[in-house]
């Protein structure tokens, strides 16, 4: 792949203020936020451990503090059941539903507009998308969710739609494929409880983020969780995420995706990813290698420690880094960055085939392109 020449990036982007340009020695060290923008009487105590070290809130897909609610829990309790016999009964199944228990039995969860990206044409009316979305919720095939927190940025949050016990189990039947146990999803009240963490949904959005902005420009090959990657030593490497793109007719390149939220632990996370890719790089043939590592983080102003940690750790491995909120402005020249440890600043790096002008043979075409040849019966000799 031939990435488009970096141009420096404008001190005065919006996108680039808080940004650190701090010595070498100073990076070494783990920079944390001096201000808290939120009410401090209503934010946690320990907010400046996590903040991104800009002092800036929380992205939408960042926050540690956020915990999971149910939205109308009841919705389509009872008519999931009824909906599976009757799409098996007569193999009435809809292309849009086959789309998105694919997507969802394989993603995990998405937003709308992620089901939007994924599973519609883009021409469809936000009006079909919701009242789709409506229809499955009420069908008993999809339950949808949120999150609370102490961190109010006074925006609203996004809904989030995974699929219930009905359409897991329509995944099994209909792309013979068992669902993880965590993928499913059983709503109730949470009346007397905290709801479950959000950072691993969190984790899991983001990369629904990249992979839909892939989907829209139509070039994805495969897209694979957690994949085990043989090494030639015989062990085994997983990275977050494999994913396979198509340039063009007969190019296609291996992306591997590393999502990182901060958690208490999350320098080690962090150190051991590296570590470990790093090994995976120097057991794998130079033709089986990805051809970059796509790292996502919580803020811009978090990348020049990250990189430094990749720097020391990942040395044989180039990287891309890139933001939540990056990626929710859809991908575009100042989607991906490299940071130059020369000067100590960020870069902009884009990738030139993912842009919507971009002519190459698309993942459509390529499926397309492949054969379809059977013995009919009627050709079988009595």
């Amino acid at each position: 792949m031939a990435d488009n020449l970096t141009a420096q990036l404008d001190i005065n982007d919006p996108l680039m203020k808080g940004r650190l340009t701090s010595s070498p020695k100073k990076l070494a060290e783990l920079p944390l936020a001096t201000n808290n923008p939120y009410d401090p009487e209503t934010s946690p105590s320990d907010i400046l451990k996590y903040l991104p070290p800009d002092g800036s809130m929380f992205g939408l897909y960042a926050d540690p503090y956020a915990t999971m609610v149910f939205y109308q829990p009841r919705e389509g309790n009872h008519s999931g059941k009824y909906w599976l016999n009757e799409r098996m009964e007569k193999h009435s199944f809809t292309d849009k539903e086959l789309n998105l228990i694919d997507f969802l039995s394989t993603n995990r969860i998405a937003t709308r507009n992620q089901i939007q990206r994924v599973v519609f044409e883009q021409e469809d009316s936000d009006l079909k998308i919701r009242d789709f979305i409506k229809k499955c919720r009420k069908r008993g095939i999809i339950t949808a969710f949120s999150w609370v927190t102490p961190c109010n940025n006074g925006k609203k949050k996004p809904l989030i739609y995974g699929l219930t016990r009905i359409g897991a189990a329509a995944a099994q039947v209909l792309f013979q494929r068992e669902v993880p146990k965590e993928f499913i999803f059983q709503p109730v009240v949470f009346n007397h409880s905290r709801g479950p963490k959000m950072s691993g949904f969190f984790h899991d959005l983001v990369s629904n983020e990249l992979f839909s902005e892939f989907k829209r420009l139509d070039r994805v090959i495969s897209w694979e969780r957690k994949p085990s990657i043989r090494l030639k030593d015989g062990t085994t490497h997983k990275p977050g995420i494999a994913t396979e793109l198509i340039k063009d007719k007969g190019q296609f390149l291996t992306f591997w995706v590393e999502i990182f939220r901060i958690t208490p632990d999350w320098i080690e996370h962090v150190t051991s990813r590296f570590q470990k890719t790093q090994l995976a790089f120097e057991k794998l043939p130079l033709q089986e290698q990805p051809k970059r590592v796509i790292v996502i983080l919580d803020s811009d102003s978090r990348i020049p420690y990250i990189a430094r940690l990749a720097e020391e750790h990942m040395p044989s491995v180039e990287v891309r880094y890139t933001t939540d909120e990056r990626l929710l402005m859809g991908i575009g020249v100042d989607s991906f960055l490299l940071y130059d440890h020369q000067t100590n600043q960020m870069k902009r790096s884009p990738i030139n085939f993912l842009s919507d002008d971009y002519a190459g043979m698309s993942a459509t075409e390529f499926f397309a392109s492949q054969t379809f040849e059977i013995e009919d019966e009627d050709e079988f000799e009595e």
